[in-house]
Parts: C-alpha cells; sequence; structure tokens
C-alpha cells in the first residue's frame, strides 16, 4: 500500500505547527491488542517514472522535478526526532485478510492561532458596542475580524425538494377497499405500501419491504431519495369497479402471492394469445368468444381489474427437471369483454413465448414501404424521360448550329 502521500500531509501539518507545540502525533499501538500492523515509514526514497531514486532534491534532474518535489523527501535524521512518524500505523491487506488502511492520531495541545483570534473576536465586538467606538470599528480591517484558515462551508438547504414518501398505517382509509377486491391475504401489510403525496386523492401506490421501509423513516431527513418501491396499484375512477385503484403490471409479480382466487382468471393458450394480440382500444375481445373454461370463471368475477395466469403444459420429455410456463399479466373484466393491460413490449415478449406470430409488431425502419418505393420508382423514370428529352433538343439544336439552317 502506498502511503508516501498520507506521511507527506503528516509532515507538512506537524513541520508547521512544531515550533507552537500546537499537535503532536499519539502511539496508540498499545490500544491495538492483537493487531497485526506495520510501524510508519521514516526514510524513504522518492522515485522518478524512470524508477531511479534520489536522495535529495538537490539530485532530481530538471525534467523531473515538476513532478518530484522537495516535500516528497523524508526529514533529515536531525530533525526526525520532531515528526515521530514510527506512531503512524499502516495496515497491509496480507497481513490478517483485510484491508489495506494508514491511522495517524493527531492530539491537539493548544488553541491554534486562527481558533485564538476567532475567540477574540467576540470580546473585542462587545467592548466597541459598550464604549460606543462605532468610528474605530468601522476603521477596522477585515484581516482582524476574519480568522486565518479556510472557512467550513454551509450546508445548502435550498433546492428541488422530492415529493414525501407517506406510508400507509394499519387504518389506511384506502386499505380496506383494496383488500377486500383483491382478496389480498392478511400477510401482507398495508405498512409496505406507500404514496407520494399528503393530501388529496394519490394516484400510483408503491409496494416496498419492511426493511426498506424503516430505511425511509429513519433517513428521509439526512438522505434525499429520489424513488423507491414498485407501482402496484393505479389510480382508475370507475363507476363499473367497486375498488378506485387497478394493478399495475410493473409490480404485479410482487403482490400476486399474496392475491387471492377471487379476481383470478386461468385461461388457455389460445384465449392468451386472442387477448394479446387485440389492440383495438374500442373493440375488445368479446367474453363469449373465449374458452368456455374460462367463460365459466368469469361469471364469478365482478367487473374490473384482474389477473390473467396462464400455466403451460409439463412436458413428460423433460422428466420433471423443466418448470412448466406459467405467465400472469394485468386484466380488465369488462361488461361483455376482456382484456389484457399489458405494454406492447411485455406483449410481444409473452406472444413470442406462446409461439405465435408478431409480425404486426415487428417494424423494420431498413425496409421501405412498397407503395412509397413504387412512387418514388414513378417519379424517377418520369425524371430521367424529361432529362433524355431535353438531352435530345440540346443535341439537335447543337447539329443544327453546327450544319447551319436547312435551306
Amino acid at each position: 500500500m502506498d502511503c508516501g502521500h498520507y506521511i507527506i500531509v503528516i509532515i507538512t501539518l506537524i513541520s508547521h505547527w512544531f515550533d507552537l507545540g500546537a499537535v503532536q502525533l499519539v502511539d496508540v499501538s498499545s490500544q491495538l491488542p492483537g493487531l497485526k500492523y506495520r510501524q510508519g515509514l521514516v526514510h524513504w526514497l522518492p522515485t522518478s517514472r524512470d524508477m531511479r531514486g534520489y536522495t535529495s532534491y538537490n539530485d532530481v534532474p530538471e525534467k523531473w522535478q515538476t513532478q518530484v518535489r522537495p516535500q516528497m523527501f523524508p526529514p533529515s535524521p536531525e530533525d526526525a526526532h520532531k515528526f515521530n512518524l514510527e506512531r503512524c500505523i499502516r495496515i497491509l491487506p496480507h497481513q490478517q485478510d483485510t484491508g489495506g488502511f494508514f491511522v495517524a492520531v493527531i492530539e491537539k495541545l493548544r488553541p491554534l492561532p486562527w481558533e485564538a483570534a476567532a475567540k477574540a473576536l467576540p470580546a473585542e465586538s462587545e467592548e466597541q458596542e459598550q464604549g460606543g467606538n462605532e468610528k474605530d470599528a468601522a476603521n477596522s480591517t477585515s484581516e482582524d475580524k476574519v480568522p486565518w484558515g479556510p472557512q467550513r462551508k454551509r450546508r445548502r438547504t435550498h433546492g428541488y425538494k422530492e415529493d414525501p414518501f407517506v406510508f400507509f398505517t394499519e387504518d389506511e382509509p384506502l386499505w380496506p377497499s383494496i383488500r377486500d377486491f383483491y382478496d389480498i391475504d392478511s400477510l401482507l401489510s398495508p405498512t409496505c405500501l406507500l404514496t407520494r403525496c399528503n393530501e388529496g386523492k394519490k394516484k400510483n401506490i408503491y409496494f416496498t419491504s419492511l426493511a426498506v421501509r424503516d430505511i425511509v423513516i429513519n433517513n428521509h431527513l439526512t438522505i434525499k431519495l429520489i424513488n423507491t418501491g414498485v407501482k402496484s396499484f393505479v389510480r382508475c375512477d370507475n363507476k363499473s369497479m367497486d375498488c378506485a385503484f387497478r394493478l399495475a403490471q410493473e409490480g404485479l409479480h410482487s403482490i400476486l402471492p399474496y392475491i387471492g382466487p377471487k379476481r383470478k382468471i386461468f385461461v388457455t393458450k389460445a384465449d392468451l394469445i386472442k387477448l394479446l394480440i387485440n389492440d383495438d382500444p374500442k373493440f375488445p375481445p368479446e367474453a363469449d368468444t373465449l374458452d368456455p373454461s374460462t367463460q365459466e370463471q368469469l361469471k364469478d368475477i365482478s367487473q374490473g381489474s384482474c389477473v390473467l395466469v396462464y400455466q403451460g403444459e409439463d412436458n413428460p420429455s423433460s422428466g420433471g427437471d423443466i418448470t412448466r410456463l406459467t405467465l400472469a399479466m394485468v386484466g380488465w373484466r369488462g361488461a361483455k369483454s376482456v382484456r389484457a393491460y399489458v405494454p406492447i413490449s411485455d406483449c410481444v415478449h409473452y406472444l413470442r413465448l406462446c409461439g405465435a406470430d408478431v409480425s404486426k409488431y415487428e417494424k423494420n425502419k431498413f425496409i421501405k414501404n412498397p407503395s412509397v418505393a413504387e412512387e418514388k420508382s414513378g417519379e424517377k423514370i418520369a425524371v430521367d424521360n424529361e432529362t433524355e428529352v431535353k438531352d435530345e433538343d440540346r443535341n439537335e439544336e447543337e447539329e443544327v448550329g453546327m450544319l447551319g439552317e436547312p435551306t
């Protein structure tokens, strides 16, 4: 581990305040029994990029003097007692299978000069106020008032403020309607759900774990959180639906284990393909066109959001080693129709898993529209013909000019 730059900082700090006796290195080896480490380096040989070492700065060639600086050299033997660099601790990774660390405990023995100046300022200001000597205060320079050294910047408190994370409580008013409509198991605690608004209608409800919930609640004042949780419910004010929130495909797989059979519809492969391939918003698939087993399930399900579940058949040739395909997606049970609420990208993915035709969703930007290509081809032929006619006329004019006007 390269500790050279750390030691240089220690040397610079101690040498700057050694004459004042303000700081010193402390030996803490007795406080670390059993810790494997090495003492700080007292002597080292700075090298240039060509791996040549130098004992003093005067030996460094001019071309390397911008990289090998005077403060990189170890202190002379006469000044070594000032620093006590052997009190530094170098923890090497290979000694006890840990990371590499450089430890230096510095003790401040007395106030530093700028601290003494800072303490003197309040006393001076009080004397000026009591004495009423405003003229002297106005004539005082800023150098006498401002303490020497770098000042700590104030923490910025302004800027864009993210929407709050408002978690449900056990007595959340929205929870009973959602729990009863989707037949949600009691194992799902409502305290794992959150929204992003304190007042007004809650648009989206997000699902998270109890551990993440504790992290957000305990650190909301010290950590700026941008987003957390997965969207599981979306507001849907529909008069035909007994619940004000529909399911969201984004977080369906997170809450699916808690949803009861009351809102699940098990569809066949043919029904699934029919629901996914229909993208007409005005004419969704009619319920009476689906499989009789699906129609029988629809009789017991009220209108509103639901879960469409497809379970593939077992493959006897696999010997039970391959898990059968199971797909779950958000659907909508209408008065006389059923629709799949799936993004187009997921829709194409599910259709491919089912072996269905997805040509209607595939668009190749390199394949031109035939009708447009024919029109452009026709325009090109017309332009070429017109160019040929103009060339022939030009040639005839040139021939006439060369031969003269006919008599």
